[in-house]
């Protein structure tokens, strides 16, 4: 394995550094291509300063694809994520190289919330059901879910959110998805439009921020990452009853109504994903269906079923949500992950509807919040790989995002 992983390391490195040998004569190149190849080469390294440079890595990528399109910057995203992935492969069959858990294995909530006390004396937790492991031995807790945080009432406590995390993808045993698993009954999913995406190049800017009302302490629960783009596909997005972009048929659509349910499908396909539906508040588009009916999709290895983009046939950190046959939310994400091993951590995670949100190192984001004895919010990354703070969301924001309000008991 070791040999053959080398092989495409080799393989991918004189693909793309190397040009083809040909008996042609030489073609002196014009002023421009000269400076259209000295751009692409600068785009190249600017890229891979973005991979592992945050902010101004990407906001410089946003600019060059400006400049360059999106086209051929993602297939030299493509190229470089193809290298690194292979480098991991190899590093990994290396002698002496462990996996490491994202946490440790007996973890305490981080938060408990305390509502106001119920008439109702017991009320059934959430399931949390182990997973199966898909990479025997298991890591330490891998496939336990740990409670993040507690509701208490007169004689009950019970989990609202809990986290896990699982490797699935036998090939990659360093690749871990976290997820969170969350209680919708006392939880409400929010949507967010970002100040730029997906809307701004259709004149629609959205807040980008959580209002100051949901920031309270003992109110905000959870905060995570939306979609692609608008010119990654150029998806729907409805928040607080505002279309910020148009919905595109028979995409997959996560949905809330105004009662506060939480449903996925595909838009036209599923009846109440449609602009006629009066309950529907708010809703996100992004490519397809990833597990139909408890199925995997059977295209997650066909690119051009996830956005029409080349990254989404690449190993790279990817971003998923769905939702459970008991009504739970399920949010995944993590590294080196294809879109067929993000649908394969969804389903051990209980999903039988998901959909593929964001995708790259520095978009793919997750956070818990907590109170501070001091009575401040205090924001948990759920893996300790995923860029940002969580207080980003407390302040405009150029992309779209959701997060989750903890609700009164019922």
């Amino acid at each position: 394995m070791l040999r053959q992983t080398y092989a495409s390391l080799n393989d991918r490195i004189r693909g793309i550094f190397q040009s083809r040998r040909t008996n042609k004569p030489r073609v002196k190149l014009t002023r421009a291509q000269v400076l259209r190849r000295a751009g692409v080469t600068a785009l190249v390294l600017l890229i891979l300063v973005w991979q592992m440079n945050g902010p101004v890595g990407a906001w410089t990528a946003d600019r060059l694809r400006a400049i360059f399109g999106p086209a051929v910057t993602a297939q030299i995203e493509a190229w470089y994520l193809g290298v690194t992935d292979t480098v991991n492969q190899v590093r990994y069959h290396l002698p002496g190289q462990s996996v490491t858990p994202p946490y440790q294995a007996a973890q305490a909530p981080h938060g408990t919330v305390t509502p106001t006390p119920s008439a109702t004396p017991t009320i059934q937790p959430m399931r949390l059901q182990a997973m199966q492991p898909i990479i025997t031995p298991a890591l330490a807790g891998e496939g336990q879910w740990v409670p993040v945080t507690t509701v208490a009432g007169q004689g009950f406590s019970v989990p609202i959110i809990a986290k896990s995390y699982i490797r699935p993808d036998p090939q990659r045993t360093y690749a871990i998805a976290s997820l969170l698993q969350i209680d919708t009954r006392f939880t409400t999913l929010h949507l967010v439009a970002g100040t730029s995406e997906p809307g701004g190049s259709l004149g629609k800017h959205g807040p980008g921020v959580i209002p100051s009302a949901d920031q309270a302490p003992n109110l905000l629960v959870a905060a995570f990452n939306g979609g692609f783009k608008y010119a990654d596909g150029h998806y729907g997005l409805m928040a607080d009853g505002t279309v910020y972009v148009p919905p595109v048929a028979g995409t997959a659509t996560i949905a809330m109504t105004r009662e506060g349910k939480v449903f996925i499908g595909a838009w036209g396909v599923d009846p109440r994903l449609s602009l006629a539906n009066t309950d529907l508040v708010a809703w996100r588009q992004n490519a397809a269906l990833l597990i139909d009916n408890g199925m995997l999709n059977p295209l997650t290895n066909d690119g051009r079923a996830w956005g029409g983009t080349v990254l989404n046939s690449t190993y790279t950190w990817r971003s998923g949500i769905g939702v459970t046959a008991d009504g739970s939310l399920i949010y995944a994400g993590g590294n080196s992950l294809s879109a067929a091993t993000l649908g394969k951590a969804l389903l051990a995670g209980g999903a039988v509807m998901a959909m593929q949100t964001d995708i790259n190192p520095f978009w793919v984001r997750a956070f818990t919040y907590s109170t501070s004895t001091s009575g401040t919010l205090q924001a948990t990354k759920l893996a300790s790989g995923m860029q940002g703070t969580g207080m980003e969301y407390l302040h405009p924001n150029a992309r779209d995002f959701f997060y989750l309000t903890q609700n009164a008991l019922p």
